[in-house]
């Protein structure tokens, strides 16, 4: 048999949480042909490689990304492959670029837009299979898995109005899932943190999660409440799993808040209760103690109604702009609020249409204009007509190294790029588990964290030939020394690469050597239960 490749003296991490093991791995298209430790003669290989002990492993899966438009400009994650990445899953959150009706197109545009703001989309669809098929025509740098979100769907529908659905549009909104997991996608996302998602009723919510559970997809959720309701909320999640039997999957894991901090040790037992009663529960966490989000998600759901022309027109409005400053201060309507979570001393804009503002606090921002810091707050919203991005400090490491460790947890990025300060979780949050949970802290083996960045979330999507370094698996894997790993990135030099990272492989097709990339984009969507195309 003549191989393509023949990897020798190499030390292999087989993403099942096994121990390593030494030996030597055959590769002939994309398909791993072996993986053991008997002794196998390179001289029929197109091309041998010495691992020279170094650890083979397989390639890193990012189950939790916002990648969604990166993929119509495929330089632009190319530091992604060379941080380790093969495979990425969009979708998340609740927001997907697909379906889409053309009479709430524009509601779409700005419910993505402040996430994708400098990264042009098509929509050159309206079906989940016609966009499926769009992402095929770009050749994607990374293998590709799309969840569908509940926030575009509900857009599809109802815009981003703040009422609950017609029973006829709950009956289009169920249709619409259907279609999009039978043409491929691998489940269904909501963000009840958001608008619109945060308008939706429990029912609303179940009806999915019903539907989902018959094609044996997935339910990624960002919960409504990561603070004070915490435990209320993921207890609401599982009970919709209890009733559907929906498979689920907490997205980046977390307490916010310092009077919140240790919240995470009672609901990841209660991710262990669930799973020993049967249901198929689990989590991902990005290894970090600041968030990455949209400015405006700080403000009460009943501002953010409408969209972005209603929110403005909100706060030129004295009276209405009194009223969320109320609502932030705690003194009127209860909801997630990220202010009381953190304060305007932690709270960084990112990214904004106004440059004035990029790189600063809320805090310096007030000071340097001599304002109350909520007046200057609303500032930043209006006059960068809600562009703004902000990074804020909500964790404490205490809490994300409890769920790193967790039985349950995969490891995520919940990433996106920026063209301001890009938060580092987006390329480097798998080489900082590798180097400072492994091995300067010791919290993980090797072994365990390997499984919860490939095999784990591989069987969590229902991808049986990824994650594993094993004959039939898709050749996906990487050469790594793991004395060497390092993670340069930080969020003053957020592009800062990896050390000690020598090869990836992507579907058989070496796509980074020698820590630089072959310019071979050997990307595949991927299809839930179907062959890939």
């Amino acid at each position: 048999m003549m191989l393509d490749f023949f990897i020798k003296n190499a030390q292999i991490v087989d993403g099942t949480g096994a121990q390593p093991y030494f030996g030597s791995i055959g590769i002939q298209g994309d398909t791993i042909v072996f993986a053991d430790a008997e002794k196998h003669s390179g001289e029929t290989a197109r091309r041998v490689l010495d691992a020279d002990r170094q650890m083979a492993v397989p390639g890193f899966i990012d189950i939790h990304c916002h990648s969604d438009a990166v993929i119509f400009h495929p330089g632009k994650n190319r530091n992604r492959l060379l941080q380790g990445f093969t495979t990425e899953v969009i979708g998340n959150c609740g927001l997907s670029l697909a379906p889409t009706a053309p009479e709430t197109l524009d509601a779409l545009r700005q419910y993505c837009g402040p996430f994708f703001s400098y990264m042009p989309v098509p929509y050159n669809w309206r079906s989940f299979s016609e966009y499926l098929t769009a992402l095929e025509r770009q050749k994607p740098l990374l293998n590709t898995a799309a969840l569908v979100g509940h926030g575009t769907l509900r857009i599809a529908l109802a815009g981003l109005e703040n009422r609950p659905l017609t029973d006829g549009e709950q009956e289009t909104m169920n249709g619409l899932l259907r279609e999009c997991l039978e043409a491929g996608a691998f489940g269904f996302s909501t963000g009840l943190f958001y608008a619109p998602g945060v308008f939706a009723g429990r029912q609303e919510i179940l009806q999915l999660a019903k539907i989902t559970a018959e094609y044996g997809g997935l339910y990624a959720t960002h919960l409504r409440s990561e603070s004070r309701h915490l435990a209320e909320s993921v207890a609401e999640t599982l009970s919709l799993a209890e009733q559907s039997g929906v498979r689920v999957e907490f997205s980046h894991h977390k307490a916010s808040g310092r009077e919140n901090f240790g919240k995470v040790r009672q609901t990841l037992a209660m991710i262990e209760d669930a799973n020993a009663r049967g249901l198929e529960v689990h989590c991902d966490v990005y290894p970090y103690v600041t968030a990455n989000t949209q400015f405006s998600s700080i403000l009460p759901p009943w501002a953010l109604a409408g969209g972005t022309d209603a929110l403005l027109s909100r706060l030129r409005t004295p009276e209405l702009r009194a009223q969320v400053i109320r609502d932030l201060k705690g003194e009127g309507a209860v909801f997630e609020n990220l202010y009381l979570a953190s304060g305007w001393d932690k709270i960084l804009i990112n990214e904004c249409s106004a440059p004035e503002f990029v790189g600063k606090t809320i805090a310096q921002i007030a000071e340097e204009r001599g304002s109350d810091p909520f007046e200057a707050a609303m500032d930043v919203i209006v006059e960068g007509n809600n562009s703004a991005m902000m990074m804020i400090e909500l964790m404490c490491e205490e809490d994300v190294a409890a769920v790193l460790k967790g039985r349950y947890s995969m490891v995520c990025t919940d990433g996106f790029p920026s063209q301001g300060k890009c938060h580092p979780r987006y390329t480097a949050s798998f080489i900082r588990v590798l180097e400072k949970y492994v091995r300067q802290e010791r919290l993980l083996t090797l072994p365990e964290a390997i499984q919860k960045m490939t095999g784990l979330p591989a069987q969590k999507l229902g991808l049986p030939d990824r994650g594993r370094i094993a004959p039939g698996c898709k050749a996906d894997l990487l050469l790594l020394n793991p004395e060497r790993i390092h993670d340069t990135a930080d969020y003053d030099h957020p592009d800062g690469l990896a050390q000690g990272l020598e090869i990836v492989m992507i579907n058989g097709v070496l796509a980074m050597e020698q820590g630089k990339s072959t310019g071979v984009c050997a990307g595949r969507v991927l299809h839930r239960n179907r062959a890939e195309k």
